[in-house]
């Protein structure tokens, strides 16, 4: 179904330049529960959509978790259901039943069960990309009334490519970094040959983060241990590393779930929309702001007896393997270009913000993550574990 609404009725059922009850009495599905991206929509849609119904596919193991995050919630009990399931097996992992209940009862999904985790195994990302995709495309086919999916992506299908990338765009002759950027390349691929059994759009996001005031992210991304790498480096002063003019895109969750709300509301069948910040800032203004954070400071000077300090109290900063795999998944990629976006922000009443407004919040959460040595590297078995 095609949702692209007017501007003027867009408008009228704004208050205070949000979106609010355009999906009341819906049964809404969300996979990736309770990963902290869908925790962000989950606030976001209970407290927009007071009389819509949650059903939520949540993996046996996360169940208790799942509720616990539910709990907050204003929506009643009745309004909420969660299934135990796998979102990422065949049938989502769900009885007879209960898929003859999502066939005939969901009228929306929000499918943010995916893996962008670098350095997750690649038998994992294939399982968890390609298998939620199928099962998208599988229940779209008998869904009776499924009139919206909106499928959340990442910048990371363009691979190594560098440069500009429309909305419409997905090969571009890219090589792949990691098994969690070809599988989820592949699985857009899977769903755009679908379009026409699939009410799909598309959002592309650089990397997340968890958004501010929300409980950290059980799993770190590179610009946390970058940012844990200043705040554990042993000299006061230190230098950049190389590349520090290099652009650093992120956005929040809070705002991912505000842009998913945005595109499922008022975006059109088949499209695919880039959010991205304008003007990011570089690698050298966040690591400064860290920093000053972290109580040290960079060397902006260098003369013989400050190079020999440096060297001294911290020869190897940017040059253990943890820091150069850090800074490699905060590469230069490429630059989305972000006119379909951009015009469902003008309608909506959103802007991106920027991450230098919100960098303390980060800051705190890699603290956090620091003291409960959840920079270090897990090996991951089951599919949730790599879902963010």
């Amino acid at each position: 179904m095609n949702r692209d609404a007017p501007d003027a009725n867009a408008a009228a059922e704004r208050r205070d330049g949000q979106l609010e009850r355009r999906l009341a009495g819906e049964v809404v599905l969300i996979t990736g529960f309770p990963g902290f991206r869908a925790q962000a929509l989950v606030k976001l849609l209970s407290e927009r959509e007071p009389e819509i119904e949650l059903w939520l596919v949540v993996p046996p193991t996360e169940l208790e978790a799942a509720a616990r995050a539910l709990a907050a919630t204003p929506l009643r009990a009745e309004q909420l259901r969660l299934i135990p399931g796998e979102p990422c097996a065949i049938d989502l992992g769900l009885s007879r039943q209960s898929y003859a209940e999502l066939r005939q009862k969901v009228d929306r999904w929000f499918a943010l069960y995916q893996t962008t985790d670098s350095r997750a195994a690649r038998e994992l990302c294939f399982r968890v990309n390609l298998g939620s995709a199928r099962e998208i495309a599988e229940l779209s086919k008998v869904a009776e009334s499924l009139s919206h999916v909106t499928f959340l992506s990442n910048s990371l299908v363009f691979g190594d490519h560098q440069g500009e990338v429309s909305e419409e765009e997905l090969s571009v002759g890219q090589t792949f970094r990691s098994p969690a950027a070809h599988s989820l390349a592949l699985a857009e691929a899977l769903l755009r040959r679908g379009l026409s059994d699939i009410p799909l759009s598309v959002v592309r996001t650089p990397q997340v983060l968890g958004a501010p005031g929300q409980p950290a992210s059980a799993r770190a991304s590179g610009l946390h241990r970058l940012l844990a790498t200043v705040g554990g480096a042993p000299a006061e002063a230190l230098t950049l590393p190389p590349g520090a003019s290099r652009s650093v895109q992120a956005l929040p969750a809070d705002f991912v779930a505000e842009a998913l709300y945005a595109v499922s509301v008022l975006g059109t069948r088949g499209h695919t929309y880039h959010f991205a910040d304008p003007e990011p800032p570089s690698l050298a203004e966040v690591l400064e702001q860290a920093a000053t954070h972290f109580g040290k400071r960079f060397e902006q000077g260098f003369d013989a007896r400050a190079l020999g300090r440096i060297l001294l109290n911290g020869p190897g900063l940017w040059l253990s393997q943890q820091s150069s795999r850090a800074l490699a998944e905060w590469a230069d990629g490429p630059r989305l270009l972000t006119r379909g976006g951009d015009r469902l922000l003008e309608r909506s009443g959103l802007r991106v913000p920027s991450l230098l407004s919100y960098l303390d919040a980060v800051l705190l959460e890699t603290e956090e993550l620091r003291r409960t040595q959840g920079l270090e590297e897990r090996h991951a078995v089951a599919p949730f574990e790599v879902v963010a």
